[in-house]
């Protein structure tokens, strides 16, 4: 799904920001083009990608990256000041809709990273389907007994936190329920250690997700569709991205592109091998990594 005029509107956008840089910042981009701060939100997909991006930057481009981890929030701030000067993930068009409309005039979005990504709730596949299908079905009295009336989140920053806590709003069944906060692999731990016991249990999940490869796990319907369908994930810099970096950085930025497949690859890579894993995946799909960094140069 490579799309051959993503390097057109590119070529646009520099020309266009070229020609309106001062002199000022002309020297502004000398000092800074050979670092970039990176933020990677500590999502277990978002490191995994963050890997292999901070890899061909330093191991390919020669960028020297200083990766930081900030939740949602703080990143969309950072990027938006000019603190921060690239960062994954940014859902769109519904999680991340309040913090987009707030800053999309002060970054620079290029494009989404994957596709297909789905925000749920998620439950053991040994909670019978027959009992357990729906939100709807969370406010059966045994179900609830059972869960102990409670939906283990993630950090409260995140949108799929923030629409879950509207979630808790908009249905009844879900009255005394309670919705715990805690971080992306801290809700892990805490599905496993469930699961071990057959203990029933709902969690705040999305895909991709390497909870689903490693859990009999299954998504539950939604049907006021408050987590919104399939959604796009976008990759975005700060303003003046274009003019402070090489054309060649921003141009590896702007191709940058995985099917749903390679991310649940590399995300579960991740899980097993840390940071590592960005440098694997990269040599174990060398025509890929020369895509994003020659074009279609590569394919001749």
């Amino acid at each position: 799904m490579f799309k051959k005029n993503k390097l057109f509107v590119v070529s646009v956008m520099v020309m266009a920001l070229v020609i309106g840089l001062s002199s000022f910042s002309i020297v502004a981009s000398a000092e800074k083009k050979n670092s970039i701060t990176f933020g990677i939100v500590p999502w277990s997909e978002s490191l995994a990608i963050g890997s292999l991006i901070e890899h061909i930057l330093e191991v390919d481009l020669g960028v020297n990256v200083n990766s930081m981890n900030p939740d949602i929030g703080a990143a969309y701030t950072a990027i938006k000041q000019g603190d921060m000067d690239l960062f994954v993930e940014s859902w769109l068009p519904l999680t991340h809709e309040a913090y987009w409309g707030e800053s999309a005039a002060d970054l620079t979005d290029f494009g989404p990273i994957y596709e297909d990504a789905l925000l749920c709730w998620a439950v053991p596949n040994y909670v019978p389907e027959d009992v357990v299908s729906s939100v709807e079905d969370l406010g059966k009295e045994e179900v609830k007994e059972k869960m102990d009336g409670e939906v283990v989140g993630i950090d409260p920053g995140a949108g799929l936190m923030q629409h879950s806590e509207v979630m808790m709003e908009e249905y009844p069944e879900l009255e005394d329920w309670e919705l715990k906060d805690s971080s992306d692999y801290a809700m892990v731990a805490e599905l496993k250690r469930r699961m071990q016991r057959d203990n029933w249990t709902v969690v705040t999940l999305w895909k991709p997700h390497f909870a689903f490869a490693r859990f009999d796990i299954r998504c539950i319907d939604e049907p006021e569709n408050i987590l919104g369908a399939e959604e796009r994930v976008h990759m975005v810099g700060r303003k003046d991205f274009m003019s402070v970096y090489p054309n060649e950085v921003s141009e590896f930025l702007s191709r940058f592109y995985l099917p749903i497949d390679k991310v649940n690859e590399l995300t579960d890579m991740h899980d097993e091998n840390g940071d590592a894993a960005g440098g694997m995946f990269a040599n174990k799909y060398p025509e890929l990594v020369d895509y994003w960094l020659h074009g279609m140069d590569a394919l001749d």
